[in-house]
């Protein structure tokens, strides 16, 4: 009897457990894309109505600053072509930021990827980007984007932040944009 009380206990840990971790652990489906998240992505109650997804990486290092990832999407033939974004995101940079653009292979699609260093004209909280609202210079911060493409709408993905917290957390963003071609 007191082995099967033990096996029992084991087994409600082993339950919890396994339910933890699937609390943790998340998707969401923008366009035909589904991404997959874990921790220490924390998805998060979008602030928009421009957004399709929003999520904070949360940096267990204290040190670094916990940074938002933030989707866009808006249907067939929205949003602008891949030049135009990567233009703008670039503009929302001070003179001219060191920029990097490549397209990676992914599944059958060719992601385009943007990574810009320089200082980053913040938008106030809350002010969108074409709101014509102050910007506060952030020096030394780096902004990982992404432009998956789809007939259904191209999907787009935006995390700008200081530079240290974004290089620790570089590979994390790479698998986050790949996660809907590993399935």
């Amino acid at each position: 009897m007191k082995n099967l009380s033990i096996l029992f206990v084991a087994g409600l840990l082993l339950t919890s457990s396994a339910s933890l971790r699937a609390e943790e652990a998340g998707s969401l489906k923008v366009s035909e894309f589904t991404f997959s998240f874990a921790k220490p992505w924390v998805q998060q109650q979008v602030t928009s109505s421009m957004r399709a997804g929003q999520f904070l990486y949360d940096h267990e290092d204290e040190a670094l600053a916990d940074v938002e990832l933030v989707l866009f999407f808006f249907g067939a033939g929205g949003g602008g072509g891949t030049q135009a974004n990567i233009d703008r995101w670039i503009g929302q940079f001070e003179g001219t930021p060191e920029t990097k653009t490549e397209e990676k292979e992914m599944g059958d699609k060719k992601v385009t990827l943007l990574t810009a260093k320089g200082t980053y004209l913040e938008t106030m909280a809350g002010a969108g980007p074409f709101s014509g609202a102050p910007k506060t210079p952030k020096a030394d911060y780096t902004m990982l984007a992404a432009i998956l493409p789809s007939e259904q709408g191209d999907v787009f993905l935006k995390l700008t932040g200081p530079t240290k917290s974004i290089e620790a957390m570089g590979d994390a963003f790479l698998k986050f944009t790949s996660s809907p071609f590993a399935q």
